[in-house]
């Protein structure tokens, strides 16, 4: 049994994963080789007693949210917060993040109740 970390703001906690192999890859713009990328990370929120890990992904906010609503939000909103066309975005975007970590815990307004998960993306999700 593996302990889980709390979430962290530092590089060396996530994991970057390439979309590339995606049906849309090609749709964004100004992607390098193996663009698009997700910045991910596995462990538990600041301040949770039960110590509840779980995958989140890093938003341009500097937020993190769980994989379970990322896969539920619409494509575009997905896409405009949450996917990286270049290692150089992802890096800026590190740099910039302060120690303090925030987690969008609610449910985001734009998640209908009924909205299915996006298939192919919890699979290229989940093989990282």
């Amino acid at each position: 049994m593996s302990l889980s970390q709390r979430l962290s703001n530092h590089f060396s906690a996530c994991r970057l994963v390439s979309l590339a192999k995606l049906k849309a890859a090609s749709e964004f713009p100004n992607r390098d080789t193996r663009g698009p990328y997700l910045i991910i990370q596995h462990g538990y929120q600041p301040g949770d007693p039960a110590m509840q890990a779980a995958d989140y992904i890093l938003g341009r906010s500097g937020a993190w949210l769980g994989t379970h609503w990322f896969i539920r939000l619409p494509v575009p909103e997905r896409r405009k917060e949450f996917i990286f066309s270049t290692v150089a975005e992802v890096m800026a975007l590190m740099e910039s993040l302060t120690s303090k970590v925030e987690v969008i815990r609610a449910k985001p307004d734009s998640v209908q109740e009924d909205a299915q998960a996006d298939e192919e993306m919890q699979k290229a999700i989940a093989e990282s």
